[in-house]
């Protein structure tokens, strides 16, 4: 199969990754589950695919069917975001051995960050990664030994749930984004912008006080 449109090396485009994933990813396809980005596109996908089901599931006058145009708009963001992008380096790589991580893997850990915040959903995730000085002594502190981190400037757009205390989902998501990149890229965080610019309505299907409410 080839697609001009493909994610990655896939040959496979945004469409058939949605199907892909309403299958359940079987039967299997090596292209695809072989791919970074096509995983990292699949992951996103189950993630809405989960809150969509939430908000589908409940009362149609209290939870509309989320906005086809929005979902669309958001895998469209994520399929972007997950293309690898320029290498970046951890400090231990050598003459020997280079153990690199991408931008769009990067970007799609900073969104599985984000995502993993109650009552947060991540639109989209921007990255500016700006190198270190070079190692020696330049007044900056940084030597061969400790060579200085390159720095990561990072703006995520949420969407946070209706009742949920905005000023404290957003410090949640720089919290969450500050520490994954800490524990797992070799990039310094800087500043990290939160903009929330929606609010979707939670899955209150489940809570009883709700359906007797309603009742």
């Amino acid at each position: 199969m080839t697609e001009t449109n493909g994610i990655g090396d896939s040959g496979y485009d945004l469409e058939a990754l949605s199907a892909y994933a309403d299958r359940g990813r079987t039967p299997a396809i090596a292209a695809i589950d072989a791919d970074p980005e096509c995983l990292a596109v699949l992951d996103s996908i189950e993630r809405l695919g989960t809150l969509t089901r939430e908000l589908v599931a409940d009362d149609a006058e209290r939870m509309p069917p989320p906005d086809e145009n929005w979902i669309r708009a958001l895998l469209e963001s994520i399929t972007r975001e997950v293309r690898a992008g320029r290498d970046i380096p951890f400090p231990e790589s050598d003459d020997t051995a280079r153990f690199v991580v991408t931008e769009g893997a990067v970007r799609q850990l900073l969104r599985e960050a984000g995502d993993a915040v109650p009552g947060v959903l991540v639109g989209r995730v921007g990255l500016r990664v700006t190198a270190a000085p070079g190692a020696g002594d330049d007044g900056s502190g940084t030597t061969e030994a400790t060579p200085a981190l390159d720095r990561a400037d990072v703006d995520v757009r949420i969407s946070v749930a209706h009742g949920t205390p905005l000023a404290a989902a957003a410090d949640a998501v720089r919290a969450a984004a500050s520490a994954a990149l800490l524990r797992s890229t070799p990039l310094e965080p800087g500043a990290i912008d939160v903009t929330i610019d929606d609010i979707h309505l939670p899955d209150i299907a489940a809570d009883p006080a709700a359906e007797e409410e309603r009742a």
